[in-house]
């Protein structure tokens, strides 16, 4: 995340605009302390995914259609 003063913006803003439409952030800040954040409305080119293989809950015993299968067997 970067941060460019009140000046800065008002100078550059075409640069700032590129920026915020590549997916940055920026924060604005006046006499040293943060007034504002600016963000893209549009979103990120590159989506972060969570990585659900690895955050998998590993189960122990049967699996849910064996003992599905087993209720089943004593109505016949």
């Amino acid at each position: 995340m970067k941060t460019a003063t009140v000046g800065e913006i008002q100078k550059n803003f075409a640069r700032v605009l590129s920026g915020i439409n590549n997916g940055q952030e920026i924060i604005i800040t006046k006499r040293g302390k943060p007034v504002a954040r600016i963000l893209s409305l549009a979103p990120k080119n590159e989506i972060e995914w969570p990585d659900f293989y690895n955050e998998a809950l590993h189960l122990k015993g049967k699996p849910i259609s064996e003992i599905v299968i087993e209720g089943r067997e004593d109505r016949f």
